[in-house]
């Protein structure tokens, strides 16, 4: 028998993994079955079988089309670009291909892409009519009336009552700005497609426009009925619920978006802020992650989410999401004053003075002051926070600033009468800039980018240009993809200020995209001139310095950052994080503990900090951090999972048990936790409660296998086969799967049934002959039961799937030397050429030789294998044995003497000690 070496055995690994995935139906099965589906509206399914059929064949252009089609009904207009465009390269025709992939683009705001990437159609060609639509709303959206209206005239004299040109027409009237015409076409396309969604679509926000709002209502409403998924239009629906105070209406369809476009940032927006209306803090919270997650820049969302935070009093979380917001809007009030609340409720007085320091004194309201009154008090500064206690009571709440202040917080919670509140407040503040800047920014978010652009015109009449209004001037030219617009943009802010780091990152973003590195480089080394203790900008050239794999360089700056300023967390976070990555512990320990003695009190401070005891040993000293972790994070499971950590090293096991369940009180579905606790529960082979975890997984999950695998893994580890064979089963009918089978093997090699287990694998690689891992398994187990006919075909079928695998031209080699198959010196050749110097190949390849009747060649091979394995008692009863072959049986014997002396098992002993008795007994 010839169990595979540990190194070879971490090649199968690899081997497996890479090739994971290579299994499943076939593409053109998959693709007739999500036809079916989409013919009984079961558009979920049908999207998972069209992906499922792209990945078994990423040749096949018309499951790639077809993929494309149900992405673009579901509003995914970046994944129908991706499909169409590697359709059209696979083969199928233009003109099927570019009417979709002008749509698509459209559904991107890539207007000049489509002008100037799609041909325009040729006279009578395929989808001619829908192709010069989609590029006369390409023309449209960039202000190119006259060639819009040139494409319309031809497609309407193509199609004059096709739905799609009459939409166009009245989108051109709009242009127009001719409403009362706009809505008498979509009157009369209505009559004669009262079925189309778009053309109710665009009625229904004209009817919204003209103050209309019950009839948009209903015209919405009839979108929805014709097509269910069209989520924009139940995004309008939500929006007007939530001005008018209709949370639930709200709520039910957002709720359905979601249910169509599952992390959809708008729709899980409006849910957050009707929970934190409602002071569901927690529900709020865990919306945001999901919409952050999907738009992390989304600034009325790290608002939303900073506050809820703040309220739930979850510090450190709070402040990572309003220094987000910060950046994202540098002079936002609010998230300045918030955030000086949440510096403050951390001890941090002195800096939420300076945060408050920023807010303008025209933004000084009621919430100010009193933020400032409570940090004077805690500085012990009694007078000062008695004026500022007086001035929130004086001050009057019909002024400008408490008008910006309403709009901020409907913009904060999503309510469409914000901009209307801050365009009130910008007619009442003269040449103050605020409410402005906060209309600028919602359009840029929204991508109305010609708005913008209007809006930031309207801010400079009041005002004297500035760099953030160029800055706001290059994002919108950015977002209509007008690089070279925006690049002069940005340099004409920082012509204004060559310090003003937003622009200058703006510019080196596309120096980027460029592959200009040493441009952007010097963008940031120019706002270090105008001003040498830019952290910013010094954190920027360490980021640029890494991902160029620079680490001399990265270190620098990080270390000119922490000298910039000794009292700044993230470059100090970096590079303590850095020292770890590199295995420097001492160093690491040594910055975590400067760090932390600067802001004890800090949870990421002491995060750091524990992160780095632990990781130089210094276990009881984490303990100790990881507690006072849990008493500045109160109620959250993460420091929860840290300390269980550091105890599990510890060898405390019921203190991390005790930890760890504490952390799944607090959320029950936490699997990180679940995980950890079944691990320990194992270690100490307390199956039984290991066993209550896996149950609960399966009960929280119950269209998962995992929870199945766990208790299969369970019941083997307590010698429980049959138990363990059952969940596996269990496991695999929910979600069939090679792996699961191989562990499911496993337990039948220990009940004595391989047999059994084979059969499962064998009849699954009948369906899935490219589940090169699976097969792996099967021919492991043949072999070690010295199945070797068996074992060579699945190893032949995987030379051919893979090949040059070394692992599999080892074992076949073995497993046809024992079969006496001269092909093995075929293979073992092979194999010696990718690894001439592993001492196993060696061996395997010398065996070879020295069986199949070159015992001189297989003799030197083996000589080789033991001088870089010298330890190993195989090898050298293949040299005895290759000795004897070629008749030097003076050496042989003296090997094999040497070998028993050593009394090292091995797996050919009873052969060789036969050999060494017919040696002896001459």
């Amino acid at each position: 028998m010839r169990a595979a070496h540990p190194r070879l055995a971490s090649i199968v690994l690899i081997l497996a993994l890479a090739l994971a995935g290579c299994s499943g139906e076939s593409s053109e099965s998959l693709l007739q079955q999500a036809q079916a589906s989409l013919k009984t509206g079961d558009t979920k399914t049908a999207l998972i079988q069209l992906k499922s059929a792209v990945q078994a064949d990423t040749e096949n252009g018309a499951a790639r089309f077809e993929l494309a089609q149900l992405q673009l009904n579901l509003g995914d207009f970046a994944s129908a670009e991706k499909e169409l465009v590697r359709a059209k390269q696979l083969g199928l025709p233009a003109e099927h291909v570019y009417p979709l992939l002008a749509r698509a683009l459209n559904g991107q705001n890539a207007f000049t892409r489509v002008i100037d990437e799609i041909p325009r159609p040729a006279a009578g060609s395929t989808g001619e009519a829908t192709l010069l639509v989609a590029i006369a709303q390409a023309e449209l959206s960039t202000r190119d009336v006259d060639a819009a209206r040139a494409s319309l005239a031809r497609a309407s004299t193509i199609a004059p009552q096709d739905a799609d040109v009459l939409l166009g027409l009245a989108k051109l009237a709009l242009a127009d700005s001719d409403v009362p015409k706009s809505l008498q076409i979509l009157d009369d396309s209505l009559k004669l497609n009262p079925r189309h969604p778009d053309i109710w679509f665009l009625k229904a926000n004209l009817l919204l426009a003209t103050g209309q709002g019950a009839e948009a209502v209903r015209a919405f409403r009839t979108v929805i009925d014709i097509d269910s998924r069209r989520s924009a239009a139940r995004l309008a629906l939500a929006n007007i619920a939530l001005a008018e105070s209709r949370p639930e209406e709200a709520r039910s369809e957002a709720s359905a978006v979601l249910k169509i476009i599952p992390n959809h940032p708008e729709a899980g927006y409006i849910l957050a802020v009707l929970d934190q209306r409602d002071n569901k803090f927690e529900a709020a919270r865990d919306r945001l992650a999901n919409v952050l997650k999907a738009a992390p820049d989304y600034a009325p969302a790290l608002l939303l989410a900073g506050t809820a935070e703040y309220a739930l009093g979850n510090l450190q979380m709070a402040e990572t999401h309003l220094n987000k917001a910060l950046k994202a809007t540098p002079r936002h009030p609010i998230v300045l004053r918030i955030l000086a609340a949440t510096k403050l409720r951390q001890g941090q007085a002195d800096e939420a003075t300076r945060l408050l320091a920023r807010i303008p004194a025209e933004a000084q309201d009621a919430a100010f002051h009193i933020i400032a009154g409570e940090t004077a008090l805690a500085q012990k500064d009694f007078s000062k926070s008695s004026k500022h206690f007086e001035q929130a009571a004086k001050l009057n709440p019909d002024n400008a600033d408490i008008r910006t202040q309403l709009g901020l917080a409907r913009l904060a919670q999503g309510d469409t009468r914000a901009i209307a509140d801050l365009q009130a407040a910008s007619n009442l503040d003269g040449d103050n800039d605020r409410a402005d800047s906060l209309i600028i920014l919602n359009q840029l978010q929204k991508k109305q980018f010609d708005d913008a652009l209007a809006s930031i015109a309207r801010l400079e009449k009041k005002t004297q240009p500035s760099p953030l209004s160029w800055n706001y001037r290059g994002a919108a030219q950015l977002g209509k993809k007008e690089i070279g617009k925006a690049r002069s943009s940005f340099e004409q802010a920082l012509k204004l200020n060559p310090g003003f780091f937003p622009a200058a990152a703006n510019l080196a973003q596309l120096d980027l995209q460029d592959n200009q590195e040493e441009l952007a480089r010097l963008r940031f080394e120019g706002v270090l001139k105008a001003n040498p203790k830019n952290i910013n900008a010094m954190m920027a050239l360490a980021e640029l310095a890494l991902s160029k794999k620079d680490t001399k360089n990265h270190v620098a700056w990080l270390d000119k950052a922490m000298k910039a300023d000794d009292k700044a967390l993230t470059p100090r976070i970096a590079m303590t994080r850095y020292l770890l990555g590199t295995d420097d512990k001492a160093k690491a320990l040594n910055l975590a503990s400067e760090t932390y003695n600067m802001q004890p009190d800090n949870p990421v401070t002491l995060d750091l900090l524990g992160s780095a005891q632990l990781a130089s040993g210094e276990i009881t000293n984490a303990l100790s951090t990881y507690r006072k972790l849990i008493d500045r994070q109160p109620g959250q499971i993460g420091p929860l999972i840290k300390l269980a950590t550091a105890q599990i090293a510890n060898k405390d096991l019921a203190g991390a048990r005790s930890n760890l369940n504490s952390a799944l009180r607090i959320q029950p579905k936490a699997i990180l936790a679940q995980e950890l606790l079944m691990g320990l529960e194992i270690q100490d082979k307390r199956y039984d409660q290991a066993l209550t975890v896996a149950r609960q997984i399966q009960s929280q999950y119950p269209q998962s296998a995992q929870g199945h695998i766990y208790e299969g893994q369970i019941h083997a580890a307590r010698k429980n086969f049959s138990e363990a064979s059952q969940a596996y089963t269990q496991a695999f009918r929910l979600q069939p799967s090679g792996t699961i089978l191989v562990q499911q093997l496993q337990v039948d090699l220990a009940m004595g049934t391989p047999e059994t287990g084979e059969q499962r694998i064998t009849s699954w690689l009948n369906k899935n002959p490219g589940d090169v891992t699976t097969r792996g398994a099967l021919a492991e187990s043949l072999i070690k039961r010295q199945q070797y006919k068996f074992a060579v075909e699945q190893y032949l079928t995987l030379d051919k799937l893979a090949p040059g695998n070394l692992v599999v031209l080892n074992n076949l080699t073995w497993a046809l030397t024992e079969l006496n198959d001269k092909r093995a010196l075929a293979y073992a050749d092979r194999a010696c050429k990718l690894a001439p110097d592993d001492a196993s190949v060696l061996d395997t390849c010398g065996w070879a030789h020295t069986r199949l009747g070159n015992p001189s060649q297989g003799l030197g091979l083996l000589k080789r294998a033991l001088a870089k394995a010298p330890d190993s008692a195989d090898t050298q009863w293949h040299i005895a044995y290759a000795y004897h072959a070629t008749g030097d049986t003076a050496r042989a014997r003296q090997e094999l003497k040497t070998l028993f002396d050593r009394r090292v098992p091995f797996s050919a002993e009873p052969q060789a000690k036969a050999l060494y008795q017919k040696l002896i007994s001459r």
